[in-house]
């Protein structure tokens, strides 16, 4: 494991979302799938497009739907 990889495993939780959120560009999806599992849900949150993670699970054969807002 390089120095790199070892700085970003001492990161906390909100560290490493953050920085994965703000440098995605820069990964390929084999490293950021490495890291990105157990923080997909906030990563997925910052992104901020709910239609994007439907469109996803409409094409893995997923029916989905919105709740109505009250």
């Amino acid at each position: 494991m390089n120095k790199i990889e070892e700085a970003f495993r001492d990161l906390g939780r909100t560290e490493k979302v953050k920085f994965i959120s703000q440098n995605i560009e820069y990964a390929n999806a084999v490293a950021v799938s490495n890291y990105v599992k157990g923080y997909l849900f906030d990563v997925l949150q910052d992104v901020g497009d709910d239609n994007y993670v439907a469109m996803y699970l409409r094409n893995k054969g997923y029916e989905v739907t919105k709740k109505p807002t009250k």
